[in-house]
């Protein structure tokens, strides 16, 4: 009786053990991406090298496949498994463990092996030829602060896998995984804690700190440039040509100033190379941003006045210019210009400039104008207002979230600014543009010059402070609450 009694212990005890065990279960998120995550220290990994035939590996649990297709690592939990995807051999396994498996893995471009990075930031080097995986020493302390008990890791792969940065104890670090200058003497950039980081390109590593984004050149480490994230401090947000050789920068001036006008700087970054030049730094000058061309050999944008008196830096004179990237060297393209509204291409604008009334007094004018030709189309009075603005800044007390996009369109990033008047905008198909002149016309012109009157509005004052917007298929003009239909 006292047997049984004994035995029915037993098997409550082991039953309330097994339903604890698997309510406690954790399982940690992989760090696939640059965002701080809290994990557990995992016991020392065991490596199994015994090449055996194993039951075939469900499709779901196949992490990741070599490049030529030839072989796969799938997880068959507590172990990663490489197998040979023909014939569904196991090679070697690795036991990081834990409960859960690891897939922040990269294949090297031979197929002779991949790379394992651990929760912890601790990298395998898995060869595909039956041999062990053994640790990569990678020259960083990647234990856990026995003083601070911290065990957060951040890790993040550039656009073409070859750089690795590992956030770990408030230091970055950049690596070079598949071999390089960088594997064993990693590269420190920045200092302290950040709130985050990821790649803009291969080249370039973005870092997220408090009061702005931090760019750094890999493999230089050389800080090329920031984008303030202060209301305070107006930035233009920076731009990356298309081929991802080059960027453009807004350093604005913060520091304390008496009597003078803040002289902020606008710089050309060379992201092969890590090198910073300045091409405009006059106070007088109030610069736009427009964009490169798809080819990247310009980068478009408008100087203008801060002031009614002000002048210019004598590299960017007042008007539509275009920076060659190469040469440094300036053209203007359109004297004078104030705003301009361009199309996808780049290759068609709707400007705007001040002109002379019989009076003295400014007005603005505007037309439709083609990169490359002299000839302005549909020449419009675009205000005769006294409330014409110099600067051309909207109300203060309206700032707008501006985003930060790679030259691919990936959101990189954004910031809290004040937008910029915008005097025209395109139809989706990139033929006509819509505006409101002074006479408050709403008008759409097309690349033949022809004027069509959509309505005239109520009100007064002109309409290059308001915001036009067509419909996704051209058919509608949208302002404010109002819709208007165009005919093609």
């Amino acid at each position: 009786m006292k047997s049984r009694r004994a035995i029915g212990v037993l098997l409550l005890s082991y039953s309330l053990l097994a339903a604890c065990t698997a309510q406690s279960t954790l399982t940690p998120v992989p760090t696939l991406t640059p965002k701080p995550e809290v994990t557990l220290s995992p016991p020392p990994a065991t490596i199994s090298t015994q090449a055996s035939s194993r039951p075939q590996i469900d499709i779901d649990n196949v992490v990741t496949i070599s490049l030529n297709g030839s072989y796969l690592i799938a997880c068959q939990v507590p172990e990663l498994v490489l197998l040979d995807a023909k014939s569904s051999i196991t090679i070697s396994a690795l036991d990081l463990g834990y409960s859960f498996c690891q897939r922040n893995i990269r294949w090297s471009k031979d197929n002779l092996y991949a790379i394992v990075v651990d929760q912890d930031g601790t990298l395998y080097q898995w060869p595909v030829d039956g041999s062990p995986p053994s640790k990569l020493n990678v020259n960083i302390e990647l234990e856990v602060n026995r003083h601070t008990g911290n065990t957060v890791t951040i890790t993040a792969w550039s656009d073409a896998e070859n750089y690795l940065a590992i956030f770990k104890e408030c230091k970055t670090y950049v690596i070079q995984p598949f071999g390089g200058p960088l594997l064993q003497n990693p590269l420190t950039v920045g200092e302290g804690c950040v709130g985050g980081f990821r790649w803009a390109t291969n080249h370039l590593l973005m870092i997220e700190i408090p009061s702005s984004y931090i760019f750094y050149q890999i493999p230089t480490g050389i800080n090329v440039g920031h984008w303030s994230r202060t209301e305070g401090c107006i930035e233009e947000v920076p731009s990356i040509s298309p081929d991802q050789h080059w960027m453009i920068f807004h350093q604005c001036d913060t520091t304390p100033y008496f009597n003078r006008q803040p002289a902020d700087q606008y710089t050309l970054a060379n992201l092969e190379q890590g090198k910073v030049e300045v091409f405009s730094s006059t106070p007088g000058n109030y610069i736009d941003f427009i964009g490169w061309k798809d080819d990247g050999a310009e980068f478009y944008f408008i100087s203008r006045s801060f002031n009614p008196d002000s002048k210019p830096d004598p590299r960017t004179p007042f008007g539509l210019l275009a920076l060659d990237p190469k040469t440094g060297t300036i053209r203007n393209l359109f004297e004078q210009v104030w705003f301009a509204a361009f199309n996808k291409d780049l290759s068609w604008a709707f400007v705007v400039f001040p002109a002379q009334n019989e009076d003295g007094t400014i007005r603005l004018d505007g037309g439709l104008w083609q990169v490359g030709i002299s000839e302005l189309k549909n020449k419009q009075v675009m205000d005769n207002s006294g409330r014409i603005r110099v600067n051309g800044e909207r109300n203060h007390d309206f700032p707008s979230h501006l985003a930060f996009l790679s030259p691919t369109g990936d959101y990189l990033g954004y910031s809290s600014a004040y937008t910029r008047l915008r005097p025209a905008a395109w139809s989706h198909d990139n033929h006509r543009v819509a505006l409101i002149n002074a006479d408050r016309q709403l008008i759409v012109i097309d690349l033949q010059g022809n004027v069509q009157v959509v309505a005239q509005l109520e009100g007064a004052g002109g309409g290059i402070y308001g915001d036009v917007a067509w419909s996704h298929d051209d058919k509608l003009i949208i302002l404010g609450e109002k819709t208007f239909p165009v005919s093609r």
